[in-house]
């Protein structure tokens, strides 16, 4: 065990990061029949729950947006995302202010086609720090606007979704993103890569709290650069 122990710390640093990459691409391609997916926090993972899911059991792959004959290399992905976190002694919140999703390479050139009701906003590059798990690049996230009062740009409700859905498919949020998605790669498979952002955790409800899927394949960084 310590020869073995010995030779693996002189592997050259680009040696390691090319196994982490393929154990990656394993984990994420013997799993492309998992079509929802348990988010717990990594600080609070009772208190901070969601449940992701694509549209439907069966693998769904991002629909291509096409010009006639030319294929633009852009499609759009759909998902959902329910707050299933028990209520706090305010029954608004934990809220979930943020989804992101962490995709194989650097990709930008995304938009937000659904909601498009101005709570919500599209973010690229966003850098997610987890508590004891490490850090990683979410490619996009979908934020939730709020003006100073913390509510919604012209609601008096808090920002974000609200607690005590149902894990169920189709429930809570439906997100739509258009952008240059990796051409083969399922929604299930993107949704292996989420990042969940929770706010107001915990009573007296100042904390937040970074969730990923409830999984040991679910490394972080999930694609290591």
């Amino acid at each position: 065990m310590n020869a073995h122990s010995h030779r693996s710390s002189q592997q050259p640093a680009r040696g390691r990061r090319a196994t982490l990459v393929l154990l990656a691409a394993v984990a994420v391609g013997s799993l492309v029949s998992v079509s929802a997916h348990v988010i717990r926090g990594v600080t609070f993972p009772s208190l901070a729950v969601a449940f992701v899911s694509s549209p439907t059991a069966t693998p769904d792959a991002p629909i291509k947006v096409t010009w006639g004959a030319h294929d633009t290399g852009i499609s759009v992905a759909c998902f959902y995302t329910a707050n299933t976190s028990p209520a706090s002694a305010d029954p608004q919140w934990p809220r979930i202010t943020a989804v992101g999703l962490e995709l194989p390479d650097r990709r930008s050139g995304f938009a937000l086609m659904e909601p498009l009701n101005g709570e919500w906003e599209l973010v690229e590059g966003a850098n997610a720090v987890l508590s004891g798990r490490g850090a990683a690049t979410v490619d996009v996230a979908i934020v939730a606007r709020v003006n100073p009062a913390r509510f919604s740009p012209g609601s008096r409700e808090p920002l974000g979704i609200p607690p005590g859905q149902t894990a169920a498919r189709g429930n809570g949020t439906r997100f739509c993103v258009s952008g240059p998605f990796p051409d083969g790669m399922t929604i299930e498979q993107m949704i292996n890569g989420v990042v969940v952002r929770f706010h107001q955790v915990q009573p007296p409800g100042l904390a937040v709290d970074l969730g990923i899927w409830d999984s040991p394949l679910r490394l972080v960084p999930l694609y290591p650069q």
